[in-house]
């Protein structure tokens, strides 16, 4: 068998069976084929929802570069054919790869599991809300054409900011009802 032929290893997973378990060693990536997963993680006795992937995305990619333990769980919302990727498949895709670029994959993902653990720990708030909020929007309007931007600005922007302000609006009354 030739190093380009591969066979991919699938797996059903019915509607709410748990996939990974964070804090459990694991050393294989999954594809989602069809269906949608949910990725949480538990903080402070909360679960805390990171991200619901569908078809194309794929979960547990850290397992593929760093030893160490799942940093989030995974469920199946809905019933799921994954494709399961094992570390050595990885491992055989990315040696014919330039030392540099394996290096850049390997730091680019150190960093990326940092601040995934780093936002998981942060005390979440109405401000982080606000915060967060703006700069989604920021994110989105910048990536867009002039006239994509003044339409998302007519459109959204006056929603957003009517959002934020009932937010305040919010907090507020919460700090006088004390």
């Amino acid at each position: 068998m030739s190093r380009k032929t591969v066979i991919l290893d699938r797996r059903f997973v019915p509607k709410g069976d748990l996939i990974m378990k964070e804090g459990e060693l694991g050393n294989q990536a999954f594809l989602v084929q069809s269906g949608e997963v949910r990725v949480f993680t538990s903080s402070e006795g909360r679960q805390v929802e990171l991200a619901r992937l569908g078809v194309g995305e794929i979960f547990g990619e850290m397992a593929l570069i760093f030893d160490g333990p799942r940093v989030a769980s995974v469920e199946a919302s809905k019933d799921c054919n994954l494709i399961v990727i094992s570390r050595t498949q990885f491992e055989d895709k990315i040696s014919d790869l330039d030392p540099t670029i394996r290096a850049v994959i390997h730091m680019l993902t150190k960093r990326i599991m940092q601040t995934n653990n780093a936002l998981i720990a942060k005390k979440q708030d109405i401000k982080d809300l606000q915060d967060t909020s703006r700069l989604i929007y920021q994110n989105i309007a910048a990536d867009l054409e002039a006239g994509q931007k003044r339409m998302l600005d007519d459109m959204v922007l006056p929603e957003l900011e009517k959002f934020l302000d009932s937010i305040q609006t919010f907090q507020e009354r919460c700090k006088n009802a004390d």
